[in-house]
């Protein structure tokens, strides 16, 4: 039998602090949540966050990725709940590419996807 994936965990020193800024900088639902333990729903994705006291490293966690209708809105959001933009927005032919570093120290991806043709004749 396979194993099954259940969830993508963070150790975060502060969960209080991480789902306000995953739920009002991203949108994401709250599943549920208590001072050791949150879940938030990533689009049928459970980000699950542990307390860790000290944690985490940076780097050692998964980059999670996201698309948004508007990249510098959400890097803007996220920046005033205490995310770093790193480095600069990038448009490569896809579309708009940022990360983002929470405040915990997680990077974020956020990917702005150019606009399809069907979706660019429909706007013009």
């Amino acid at each position: 039998m396979a194993a099954e994936f259940k969830h993508i965990m963070l150790m975060v020193p502060n969960i209080q602090a991480a789902v306000k800024f995953y739920s009002e900088g991203l949108g994401l639902e709250v599943k549920m949540s208590s001072p050791g333990w949150a879940e938030l729903d990533a689009n049928g994705t459970t980000i699950a966050m542990h307390f860790a006291e000290g944690a985490p490293q940076v780097g050692s966690s998964p980059i999670l990725s996201f698309h948004v209708e508007d990249v510098y809105g959400a890097i803007s959001k996220l920046e005033e709940l205490g995310g770093k933009l790193e480095g600069r927005v990038r448009e490569p032919s896809f579309g708009k590419v940022a990360a983002v570093r929470t405040p915990d120290g997680h990077l974020v991806s956020l990917l702005q996807p150019a606009p399809t043709e069907a979706t660019a004749a429909a706007t013009h």
